[in-house]
């Protein structure tokens, strides 16, 4: 990864946000708290405007036959600029100072929207995520085995 800010403050936002399983709960954080950390009071500030989850199950071999590991990965795939709580860009000069000292990312990848940050929080520019931006967590897990699981006696009750 050669954005370790940006990996770094991705990690520390996932550790808080809602799971992925609660979307709108989620998307209310992720639209509220930006990169640059909860007690930000820069004029500047970059949010996770879109991400892609994905999740599967794998087999734990330090806890065979039962042991299981859910793997969930997630990709910001585009950030946010947001000049807060302004209606007007700040200069070129500034958003590009701002993205390349804090997170080493190129202001060009950067285009203006026409509607503002969520709930008027300031004008906003959108670029692709850096390629590498990853989010994983691994969790071990023990599945019983398929006779006490309660669909696979249905099953075999017929």
């Amino acid at each position: 990864m050669s954005h370790p800010q940006l990996q770094d403050a991705l990690e520390q936002l996932m550790v808080r946000a809602p799971s992925a399983l609660f979307k709108r709960a989620r998307r209310l954080y992720l639209d509220k708290y930006p990169l640059d950390g909860r007690d930000c009071s820069s004029a500047l500030r970059l949010f996770v405007a879109e991400e892609r989850v994905e999740e599967w199950v794998e087999p734990d071999p330090e806890a065979e036959p039962f042991g299981k590991i859910t793997v969930v990965t997630i990709r910001p795939t585009r950030l946010s600029l947001v000049h807060w709580q302004q209606n007007e860009a700040a200069s070129e000069q500034m958003c590009s100072d701002y993205l390349q000292n804090t997170w080493g990312l190129d202001h060009s990848c950067f285009e203006a929207l026409s509607d503002p940050w969520f709930r008027n929080g300031g004008h906003q520019q959108q670029a692709p995520s850096p390629e590498g931006l990853i989010w994983t967590r691994r969790t071990a897990f023990t599945a019983e085995n398929d006779a006490t699981d309660p669909n696979q006696q249905a099953l075999g009750a017929k």
